[in-house]
């Protein structure tokens, strides 16, 4: 991806400002050449990339002026910058037979020949040019020179030229332009940047050196400086359009911090270019870094109906869908990008954000496969260890959960956390290993000390270990409990519950029938109504308590 700052959009003009076409004009006069006015329209235009517009341009001077073979050097020239070879030759052709002492078709026709890998027919066709006007012509200099500039080899031969350009036409701004693309070539980014300043100077207004100096900077990741410079090219001129990308990209690679400067540049470029849709596919990324996920769906949802689509694209996709959550059809995106995907290029994150949309939609089974196969690529993921015992305590496979959680504890750099226990303590629970939850709710408890949830799972452990009650294992806990928990009741109650639950219980047995009743009363008002306090009360206020029958005995507390 190439790398785009307006806060509005802006509308779009056909014609280019006035200034500016006069600059062209002073510029291209200063070439020894009688110019049409529709040439430097044409090349601001196809430099601004709407290159539509510029052919249909000079395809109408060409017809007005059916006798000037130089608009037909434009025309190809301007069909070259698009590509089409083909017919910029055929234009090259038409104006040579026009008028074979026009140089800058020779100049033209060379240019093809040297992108043909044909060095010898170039030099004969720039011979031509240079021969008819005895290279003192600066147009046809610049042209031959800028056909150079197609590979370093020949940048010597560019300067050459362009040094006698610029001797002829000394304040001629594209000269400087051209000379700072050919320093460049040469990787001497500081003539190639004061050549570009030089430009600046002789034309400010002109867009174009602003916009090179920032590539020369963006090229030397000088942020700032390349930031600098697209921007004043921006100011000079707020229809240039190549700057509004730069600024866009830049900003995109600056990170989420620079999310929305990215956007509004970016948005500034689609309004202006000719070709909005093929940048589509960098626009949804840069909606994506700004966190505008509904847009970007939008746009994402466009670009994956394309046969080429890239994989990345749909993973990006995917990601977007899940963070609206639009958790089915982010399912349905993961798994075209898992088709399509290379099994080589697939990441660990790929099945990790893949097993949190499965997660979401509670397909456990599959989520628990995808979030496996990430710690295959990945095991040290504690999130993704953590995400996948809690799927497995969920599902009630706790010698699974208690597996995943032994690793998850052995993966943190900065030593288990209380979290950990509790997790892996409630999972040996469920799976009868109350020696292992026991040790595990024991850590917890001196983790953290003043929280309620230790000193119940705890409690319930010991109970479990002290089916009866007869030990009174659970009992300390469960006094820890009311201990802490009588800080917060209401936040407490249910922890509470259990507490005076089990307390009524173990001293009803120890036939402490005063302890008893006076936990079972404080249950009740927490639990008012509660039936199973109420009966136990009941027979606790008997006038004479007698051991009861089984039938009469108060329930246990739940473990």
């Amino acid at each position: 991806m190439r790398r785009m700052k307006n806060d509005k959009l802006i509308p779009y003009r056909p014609v280019a400002s006035l200034t500016l076409l006069l600059t062209c004009i002073v510029t291209l006069a200063q070439s020894q050449t009688p110019i049409n006015p529709s040439v430097p329209k044409a090349l601001y235009l196809v430099e601004t990339e709407q290159s539509k517009k510029a052919l249909a341009e000079l395809e109408q001077a060409v017809a007005a002026n059916p006798l000037d073979a130089s608009l037909l050097y434009y025309l190809g020239y301007v069909q070259l910058q698009t590509g089409d070879r083909a017919r910029a030759l055929a234009s090259f052709d038409k104006g040579i037979a026009l008028n074979d002492k026009e140089p800058l078709n020779y100049a033209g026709k060379g240019q093809i020949n040297l992108l043909e890998k044909k060095e010898a027919d170039a030099k004969l066709q720039f011979d031509k040019a240079l021969t008819i006007t005895k290279s003192r012509n600066a147009a046809v200099l610049k042209a031959v020179a800028e056909a150079y500039l197609i590979d370093n080899k020949y940048s010597v031969d560019a300067i050459n030229l362009l040094n006698k350009a610029k001797s002829i036409a000394d304040t001629d701004a594209d000269v400087q332009i051209l000379l700072g693309d050919a320093y460049l070539l040469q990787n001497n980014g500081g003539l190639s940047v004061s050549s570009y300043e030089r430009a600046a100077a002789m034309q400010p207004k002109l867009a174009k050196p602003h916009y090179k100096s920032g590539l020369v900077f963006e090229r030397s990741k000088n942020t700032e400086l390349a930031l600098e410079n697209f921007k004043k090219a921006t100011s000079v001129d707020p229809r240039y359009t190549p700057a509004y990308k730069e600024l866009g990209e830049i900003y995109y690679l600056m990170g989420v911090k620079e999310a929305a400067n990215a956007v509004k540049s970016y948005e500034s470029y689609l309004a202006l270019t000719e070709k909005p849709e093929a940048y589509q596919y960098q626009y949804a990324f840069f909606l994506f870094m700004a966190k505008d996920y509904k847009r970007a769906n939008e746009v994402f949802s466009k670009v994956v109906g394309a046969p080429d689509v890239k994989v990345v694209t749909l993973r990006f996709y995917a990601n977007s869908l899940s963070e609206d959550n639009d958790f089915a059809k982010s399912r349905d995106i993961f798994e075209r990008y898992f088709e399509k995907a290379k099994p080589e290029d697939v990441e660990a994150k790929d099945y990790a954000d893949y097993g949190k949309v499965l997660v979401k939609l509670k397909q456990d089974s599959l989520a628990t496969i995808a979030l496996s196969k990430s710690l295959a690529i990945n095991a040290d993921n504690v999130e993704i260890l953590q995400l996948l015992g809690d799927t497995y305590y969920r599902t009630k496979k706790f010698a699974q959960a208690v597996d995943v959680y032994q690793k998850l504890i052995s993966k943190r750099k900065d030593g288990p956390k209380s979290l950990d226990y509790f997790s892996i303590g409630r999972a040996c629970y469920y799976n009868n290993q109350l020696v292992e939850a026991d040790s595990a709710f024991s850590r917890l408890i001196k983790m953290q000390p003043e929280m309620t949830v230790g000193y119940v799972w705890e409690a319930n452990t010991k109970s479990q270990l002290d089916p009866e009650s007869e030990q009174g294992l659970a009992k300390p806990f469960f006094e820890k409990v009311i201990e802490k928990g009588s800080t917060n009741p209401e936040k407490n109650k249910k922890d509470l519950i259990s507490a005076y639950r089990y307390l009524g219980y173990y001293f009803y047995l120890k036939k402490d029938y005063e302890s008893a009743k006076s936990n079972y009363e404080k249950l009740l008002t927490l639990a008012p109504g509660d039936k199973d306090t109420i009966d136990a009360l009941e027979i606790l206020n008997k006038p004479i308590p007698v051991q009861p029958q089984k039938k009469d005995q108060p329930k246990k507390g739940k473990a």
